[in-house]
């Protein structure tokens, strides 16, 4: 059954009808617009990877975006273009002009490898021949922009001990023997948005420090696509505290990310090394 969602998201079940907007004030209409403008737009300073050889943004998630087009789009049936100017305004007041669209999990979820993450070694340490076109050149820049995205999201996590009870001994040793080391992840992390930011990044290196990302994952899949889920829904009511389930519970909430960048790190390591057979 193909399920329906709501003209605009409001945080509950039946969010806001376009019935519902339309007999709205024209405040709340205003608010409202640019509230949706908010979740679904961004700056490409925040994340979009930005290369000058190739002439600026690189627009991976969509873009660049036009606030009244987009706006007009949406809403240009429900108000009128005055509304929309105002709107605008409201939105491009510190210059912004030029926008991007907001990865959504779906857009995560594209890149992500299989429940078994592929193995490193299945890549040579040397260039294959494709290494520093414009093709792995772009490759690139979209595996370090995922990296950044999970260092964000590492930065988040608060770690074991704080504000909240110690989950039991036995479960965080289990946890770190799965790769589930936050420190490890941002260390890993750390270094693999140094290598990328290189001109000639070294395979090797690459491989080394994506493999706590793929421990990571490995830990988390092993939890099961259930207990994870909720997790994850649980992680984010919480904003990032850790949740049922010890020290997994917020590698849970990292999953996302997690394959985001380990995807898009493999789809690199496709392009730029050499395969082993």
């Amino acid at each position: 059954m193909t399920e329906h969602r709501p003209f605009l998201e409001d945080g509950s079940a039946s969010g806001i009808s376009r019935t519902a907007f339309r007999r709205m004030r024209k405040a709340q209409k205003l608010e409202l617009m640019i509230e949706w403008f908010g979740q679904n737009y961004e700056d490409p300073a925040e994340r979009t990877p930005y290369q000058s050889a190739e002439g600026g943004y690189l627009w991976i998630w969509g873009g660049p975006h036009d606030a009244r087009d987009v706006l007009y789009t949406k809403f240009g049936s429900l108000v009128s273009e005055g509304l929309i100017d105002e709107a605008v305004q409201e939105i491009e007041a510190e210059g912004t002009v030029d926008w991007a669209s907001k990865p959504t999990r779906e857009d995560y979820d594209e890149t992500a490898p299989p429940d078994e993450p592929i193995a490193l070694d299945v890549f040579l340490d040397e260039p294959s021949a494709e290494y520093g076109t414009l093709g792995e050149r772009t490759a690139r820049a979209e595996a370090r922009a995922a990296v950044e995205q999970l260092r964000a999201e590492l930065d988040q996590v608060r770690p074991i001990g704080i504000g909240h009870n110690r989950p039991p001994a036995s479960e965080s040793e289990a946890a770190e023997d799965e790769g589930a080391n936050l420190e490890e992840l941002r260390h890993a992390a750390a270094e693999l948005s140094a290598e990328l930011s290189k001109s000639k990044p070294t395979i090797a290196f690459v491989k080394r420090w994506a493999s706590p990302l793929r421990n990571a994952i490995i830990a988390t899949a092993k939890w099961g696509a259930e207990k994870l889920n909720k997790a994850i829904d649980a992680a984010m009511a919480t904003a990032g505290s850790i949740v049922g389930g010890g020290a997994v519970a917020w590698l849970a909430s990292l999953d996302p990310a997690l394959h985001h960048a380990f995807g898009a790190l493999v789809k690199w390591l496709e392009i730029a090394a050499k395969p082993i057979f």
